[in-house]
């Protein structure tokens, strides 16, 4: 365990809480068609070898199966523990670690890490927006998404990033990397916000660098980065159910930044760094594309956050 670790481990472990009751809604598309999903249920999408957009969902309480009427209309289930190989950019082997976790976070866990010891500066191929300053990044939390177009769920957190990005805009920085290239952002179906006219940050990699250096295969994934040494002090997707990143939790981390604002122990710049630079065709190649056709809009009427 490194020294900054260990000292995000204990100035942080008594802090974070779980459990807090679910707040949203999500949808899910299968063969192009939408499907809501009970608010105690839900996942992310993921790309099957063939290019079908398929949506986890989540069986309920431990040892409770889900009635048909908390079920709803043909939602369509995926055991990642026995079909591994529905995942968004990786082909992961039955037995593996992160299958078998009890809250699957759809990634390997970095947890009380710096991420200047996971990838150094956080690369992005574009900015859609202008991108943050030294000064917008000091003394602040910064929230990083990895996401995409053709993900239901990643286009409907947009609304929430924007929304806590502005009620928290003194402690919090929110910013977006999609794995798809701007043309399919200007083209993105079911968006109910504009990208290009937010209160966050947004860009592009193509190539999802900081994905793979994090282990994600299945989006919407998010980092919450502390403002000391940029110690992810919180990471998964988030609005899941039963783990949603909301507002109670957000406010216990940022009243640890104010008292240690307080005490004068806050760092003149932030330690998260961000650079642009393209990726390479190889690891452009790394990145799993749906069909051109499987792409799901969002229908009027569906549940949103």
């Amino acid at each position: 365990m490194t020294y900054k670790r260990l000292t995000l481990l204990l100035g942080f472990a008594a802090i974070v809480a779980f459990g807090v009751a679910p707040q949203y809604r999500f949808c899910c598309a299968q063969d192009d068609a939408e499907t809501a999903i009970p608010a105690d249920a839900g996942g992310p999408c993921f790309i099957g070898p063939d290019g079908q957009l398929v949506c986890s969902v989540d069986g309920g309480e431990e040892g409770k199966p889900v009635s048909k009427e908390q079920e709803g209309p043909a939602v369509p289930k995926v055991d990642l523990a026995t079909q591994p190989w529905l995942v968004e950019s990786a082909n992961l082997p039955a037995n593996h670690p992160a299958l078998k976790r009890d809250h699957m976070i759809w990634a390997d866990s970095y947890l009380w890490t710096s991420i200047d010891d996971v990838v150094g500066a956080i690369p992005v191929e574009k900015w859609l927006t202008k991108p943050p300053t030294p000064e917008d990044l000091a003394g602040k939390y910064i929230l990083v998404e990895m996401w995409a177009t053709w993900c239901p769920p990643c286009r409907r957190s947009l609304p929430y990033l924007d929304f806590i990005s502005k009620k928290y805009k003194d402690d919090l920085v929110v910013v977006s990397i999609c794995e798809m290239d701007e043309n399919a952002i200007r083209n993105m179906k079911g968006a109910t916000l504009n990208i290009f006219d937010i209160g966050y940050f947004a860009a592009v990699d193509t190539g999802r660098r900081l994905a793979n250096k994090l282990g994600v295969y299945g989006i919407p994934h998010a980092i919450l980065l502390e403002p000391t040494v940029g110690g992810v002090v919180w990471e998964g997707m988030p609005t899941s159910p039963r783990y949603e990143l909301d507002d109670k939790k957000l406010e216990r981390f940022f009243n640890i930044g104010h008292k240690l604002k307080d005490a004068g122990k806050l760092p003149e710049t932030s330690p998260v760094k961000f650079e642009v630079s393209e990726p390479t065709q190889e690891e452009r190649a790394s990145r799993r594309q749906p069909n051109a056709n499987r792409e799901a809009a969002d229908e009027p009427g569906s549940p949103s956050l």
